[in-house]
C-alpha cells in the first residue's frame, strides 16, 4: 500500500474519530448562535495573536492581554462557547500529536536543509 493510500486512510480515520465528530457537532450548535460564535472567534484570534507574539519574542501587550481576559470572561459565561472550546482544545491535542508523528517521520528526509 502506498503512502498516499495510507494518507487517505488517515483522513478517513480522522473524519470518523469521536473527538473530531464531537468538535463538528459542537461547531454546528455554536453556528446557530451567531453572537456567541463571534465571541469564540475573537477569543481564539486574540489567543493566537498573543501566542505568535510570544513565539516571536515580543512581550505581550497589556492591552491585548486585557482584551483576551475580557473575551475569556465572555466565552466562559456562554455554555455553547464552553462546550465548543472544550472540544476544540481536545481535538487540537489529538491533531497536534498526529502532526508531530508525521513530521517526525519526515524529518530525516528534510534534515538536509538544516545544513
Amino acid at each position: 500500500m502506498s503512502v498516499y493510500d495510507k494518507a487517505q486512510e488517515l483522513a478517513q480515520a480522522i473524519q470518523a474519530d469521536e473527538d473530531y465528530q464531537a468538535l463538528l457537532a459542537a461547531g454546528k450548535k455554536l453556528a446557530e448562535d451567531e453572537k456567541t460564535m463571534k465571541h469564540v472567534q475573537e477569543f481564539l484570534s486574540l489567543q493566537a495573536q498573543l501566542a505568535y507574539a510570544q513565539a516571536a519574542g515580543d512581550k505581550p501587550v497589556r492591552k491585548k492581554l486585557e482584551q483576551l481576559q475580557r473575551a475569556q470572561e465572555i466565552v466562559q459565561s456562554r455554555p455553547l462557547a464552553v462546550e465548543y472550546l472544550e472540544k476544540y482544545v481536545k481535538w487540537n491535542q489529538v491533531g497536534g500529536q498526529i502532526l508531530a508523528t508525521i513530521q517526525q517521520a519526515m524529518a530525516e528526509g528534510l534534515s538536509i536543509l538544516d545544513k
